[in-house]
């Protein structure tokens, strides 16, 4: 099992002078700098646990990843704002989940993991795009949605 949500009551709203320039703001700006939010992660072995991050960079984390799990690699998610990791590393059909801030180690499966960044990705893309109608102009939104695609 493994559950990677996010608060959607939660996110940060964008300030007028971030609005205004929301359709071509730079992808690190997006990144590190919009629509902070609480998100909840949960496997087997450990309970869910929330944290803030922003939402854009936690989801570009996350499809990375995938990618790489998809691939038989391995795959980290790194948080910008603190010394956090995720690590997961694929033990045939499994996913091992390492967090550095606790030695308890999760685990789900590989094609779980995949559907769950599937579904936060698309929740998470939708909500942005149904508030702020603007970010489909941004060439960001078109790499995330990319590398979504390149999930299915």
């Amino acid at each position: 099992m493994i559950l990677v949500d996010f608060d959607r009551d939660s996110m940060r709203e964008p300030s007028a002078p971030q609005l205004e320039k929301l359709d071509s703001v730079a992808e690190w700006q997006l990144r590190y700098c919009y629509f902070e939010t609480t998100v909840a992660l949960a496997a087997d072995g450990f309970d869910a646990e929330t944290f803030r991050v922003p939402v854009l960079d936690f989801m570009c984390g996350l499809l990375l990843t995938a990618q790489s799990i998809r691939g038989g690699g391995k795959g980290r998610v790194s948080f910008t704002e603190s010394d956090m990791l995720i690590e997961l590393v694929t033990q045939g059909p499994e996913l091992k989940i390492l967090r550095s801030w606790d030695p308890v180690p999760g685990n789900c499966g590989t094609d779980e993991f995949v559907v769950a960044v599937t579904r936060f990705t698309d929740d998470g893309l939708g909500l942005i795009v149904d508030r702020y109608p603007a970010f489909q102009n941004n060439p960001t939104y078109l790499k995330l949605i990319d590398f979504r695609s390149g999930l299915v």
